[in-house]
């Protein structure tokens, strides 16, 4: 029998089931799309060590004393910058560099780091553009083509100039993968196994956190680390043969005929019979109205809870990422060995808690309940004089509980908005997430605050965090918003456009229903019925609030008037 919009599931699960093959085979898929992400080691490249397999040209020289960068001739004091290096490509070949970054200014090698994250902000907004006008799999393919070519040209580059450009281009160009396959997997999965899925997806992202600078100087130099990371990217083009469009984006774009056979197929790997004559339909009018309504993302500026929650996501996003990255630097500032492997244990630890904590609680509350012990790490590091491994352990403890809190925060926001803004939404996130890590390393690196400062300054982000958490609705149990208009999603009337499928031969007396009352071959028009009306949408953050707070100051303002 096949379910009728209801507020729990959508039209995908319903004929492909709540887990199947199909979902797991999109999940792997997504889950290696988005590993580049953490192999992009242009993102913190004034954290990494020299490179080991690189040494400077000196032939025909007498040389008393040498290093990677500059080299001193016998009889002579002075010390000379090289010009020239021998670099060995793959621990076999031996390649000549006329240029070497980790031997410019300190300055020099932050503006590059800085470039490569402006490139992530402007193809943070463009890919979501993208994706939400012409579909989720041409975004994706777009972004792996070019991280192979800009990969592979950085990997032979031997100007300056021409390698500040490329970081620039690959940046833009290949981060749509950074987010594109978490908004896949959250528009494909069921409410019951939306989570799970997206946590798997997300696991790149959270190790590019721990883990990318170690693996980034575990190679021998930057270009080896370079190609191989291409090879991989290389490969993953094999996987766009079993890279899906989204459906429900499929649907919303009335192109019903293509998600039809995109889910006949999904049905048959799963073991599902459907009928020959399978379809899927809007369930009434309202939905066909909905479908010709023409949106656009000028409407964020329009509709109070969409206005709302946009800017509260987008700030939070800016504020979280700068705190973020200031623990992350400090971490991978520190000298000490065995810092990886204490974060991660560190981080396993806290996960098995989280996982445990979420069978009970919403993902809302979870995340207010990380945020809120970040504040707790960094206010003792604040208050109280700590040895030097208390602190970076302090330190570790308060990154670990970012990256569960940076998870929870990937899992929720895509499920905030419709599917027509779901990427540009997501997108701009991911733009201001930058915007706030640009902040932080200038801050940091030109010394504007000292550390005091700045761990205060970090206690009052935690606040204004927990603060803007109030703004977001629960997103468990719920199924996914497909319009814009209405942003309610704690009533029926929020889902206007729903879908009808028939998947068997013999259709149930619900399903005949159905196709009557969406084709109207009742004769019957649903627009002018009364109980068709939808009511508005409720109001969303403290300003829906401010009514109660202003009778309860009148109210407090008038009995103090009457004992005075």
């Amino acid at each position: 029998m096949s379910i009728i919009g209801t507020i729990h599931e959508d039209v995908t699960t319903d004929i492909l089931g709540v887990i199947g093959s199909w979902q797991w085979l999109v999940t792997f898929v997504a889950t290696a799309l988005s590993v580049p992400y953490m192999l992009n080691q242009y993102e913190d490249m004034f954290l990494l060590a020299p490179p080991k397999s690189v040494e400077c040209d000196l032939t025909d020289l007498s040389i008393t004393n040498s290093s990677i960068c500059t080299f001193r001739v016998t009889n002579r004091t002075e010390e000379t910058r090289c010009t020239k290096w021998h670099l060995k490509f793959l621990w076999v070949i031996w390649i000549k560099k006329s240029w070497l970054f980790f031997c410019d200014e300190k300055l020099k090698v932050l503006s590059t780091t800085i470039i490569c994250r402006l490139g992530v902000i402007f193809g943070s907004i463009i890919f979501g553009l993208i994706s939400d006008s012409f579909g989720r799999k041409r975004a994706m393919t777009i972004n792996l083509f070019a991280d192979v070519g800009f990969r592979l040209t950085l990997t032979f580059c031997d100007s300056e100039s021409w390698f500040l450009l490329l970081i620039f281009l690959r940046s833009m160009f290949s981060s749509a993968n950074a987010y594109m396959t978490i908004i896949l997997i959250c528009e494909i999965s069921s409410n019951c196994w939306r989570t799970r899925l997206e946590t798997i997806v997300s696991m790149p992202r959270l190790l590019a956190i721990v883990c990318l600078v170690p693996l980034a100087n575990s190679g021998p130099n930057m270009e080896t680390f370079n190609f191989i990371s291409c090879v991989y990217s290389a490969f993953l083009l094999i996987l766009l043969r079993w890279t899906p469009e989204s459906p429900q984006w499929l649907l919303y774009n009335q192109k019903i005929s293509e998600a039809e056979t995109l889910l006949r197929k999904a049905a048959k790997m799963n073991g599902i019979s459907l009928c020959n004559d399978f379809k899927i339909r809007p369930v009434d009018h309202r939905a066909y109205d909905c479908l010709d309504k023409s949106w656009t993302c000028m409407t964020i500026f329009t509709t109070h809870n969409v206005k709302i929650l946009s800017g509260a996501t987008v700030f939070f996003w800016c504020l979280y990422n700068f705190l973020i990255s200031s623990l992350y630097l400090r971490i991978h500032s520190s000298s000490e060995q065995y810092t990886l492997l204490k974060l991660s244990s560190l981080i396993i630890a806290l996960g098995i808690l989280n996982f445990g904590v979420a069978q009970r609680i919403k993902l809302k509350c979870l995340l207010t309940l990380n945020i809120g012990a970040i504040g707790i790490f960094c206010g003792m590091l604040i208050g109280i004089k700590w040895s030097n491994s208390t602190t970076n352990t302090l330190t570790c403890m308060a990154l670990a509980t970012s990256v569960i809190a940076y998870g929870l925060a990937l899992n929720i926001t895509p499920r905030l908005f419709a599917i027509n803004i779901r990427s540009t939404i997501f997108g701009s996130c991911h733009s201001s997430g930058q915007l706030g890590v640009i902040i932080c390393y200038l801050i940091v690196m030109f010394k504007v605050m000292n550390s005091f400062t700045l761990m205060v300054v970090e206690t009052v982000i935690v606040v204004c965090l927990t603060i803007l958490c109030h703004f977001c609705p629960d997103v468990d149990g719920r199924e996914l918003p497909d319009v814009l208009e209405d942003m309610d999603y704690f009533s029926e009337l929020s889902k206007p456009l729903r879908w009808a499928t028939q998947k068997t031969n013999s259709p149930s007396r619900e399903e005949v229903e159905i196709r009557v009352h969406s084709f109207g071959s009742a004769g019957q028009n649903l627009s002018n019925d009364r109980s068709d009306e939808r009511l508005p949408a409720r109001r969303i953050g403290h300003l829906s609030k401010w009514p109660l707070l202003r009778r309860l100051t009148n109210n407090f303002l008038r009995t103090f008037r009457k004992k005075n």
